[in-house]
């Protein structure tokens, strides 16, 4: 997801202003992440901005105009209404430009929801200037299961952390656009961390985990031998029981003959 959507939303949105929003220079912080899970059937991308001092006053602002009365304080239904307008707004802006490719196609590629909560921090008077942290989820459907050799494409914002949890029993095979890139393993999955570079775009091609995969082979010998032994135990059970009824039954058969004898 190209983080910058969600603070670019709410800059569209200040043009209905008066431009003495933007009298001040905005000196500010805009501090962008990202969590994307990737699985064989689609992908989730939570992602959070932070936006601090002249900026964060510009956002509270914009709230108030755009979903309130303009009194110069935010409440909490304004804050509701907004998290709707942005989510709508996302919402158009990742169909018009898709920021997640299969193998260098969007058409496989289906947007099924997106959240925007916008946090209390933004509660009260506009002219604060406490920092802002907005997050959002996206969550993205495959017509085509990813597998071994499928290349995802990602595009984010320039510079921005992002962590990327690969499909379980999935390896990259190789990656291309992930800077200051880092390596680990959590929950028995494979797990990448690091930056988009400046062109903003990260690409990656999946291979098999070779550990995972000889795993399950060998979970799956060890069920295959189970069973094998269970049969065993079956068998040899059922022949018990045929012996003893057989000689169960020889013996009720002597004991009638023995009768009829007397």
């Amino acid at each position: 997801m190209k983080l910058y959507h969600l603070f670019l939303a709410s800059l569209l949105l200040a043009t209905l202003l008066s431009p003495v929003l933007f009298a001040k220079p905005c000196a500010a912080a805009f501090i962008p992440g990202n969590n994307i899970t990737l699985e064989r059937n689609g992908i989730t991308w939570d992602y959070d901005e932070k936006t601090t001092d002249n900026e964060a006053v510009l956002f509270r602002r914009i709230i108030d105009a755009e979903t309130g009365n303009n009194d110069g304080f935010v409440n909490a239904w304004e804050i509701r209404k907004m998290e709707v307008l942005l989510g709508e707004k996302m919402k158009k802006a990742v169909e018009e430009e898709p920021d997640i490719k299969l193998n260098s196609t969007s058409e496989i590629v289906e947007l099924k929801d997106i959240e925007f909560w916008i946090p209390e921090e933004a509660l009260g008077r506009t002219y604060k200037n406490s920092s802002i942290i907005n997050r959002a989820s996206v969550i993205y459907g495959f017509k085509e299961e990813a597998g071994t050799g499928t290349e995802i494409w990602l595009m984010g914002t320039p510079d921005s952390y992002v962590t990327i949890t690969l499909p379980s029993g999935f390896d990259a095979e190789r990656i291309e656009g992930l800077n200051n890139k880092s390596l680990g393993f959590e929950n028995k999955r494979t797990v990448l961390k690091g930056n988009f570079n400046s062109e903003k775009n990260i690409t990656l091609w999946l291979s098999e985990n070779e550990s995972f995969k000889a795993e399950l082979q060998d979970i799956e010998a060890n069920e295959n031998k189970s069973a094998e032994n269970e049969s065993g135990t079956v068998e040899n059970s059922t022949l018990n029981t045929g012996d003893k009824s057989e000689s169960g039954s020889l013996k009720g058969f002597f004991k009638k003959i023995l009768k009829k004898a007397g």
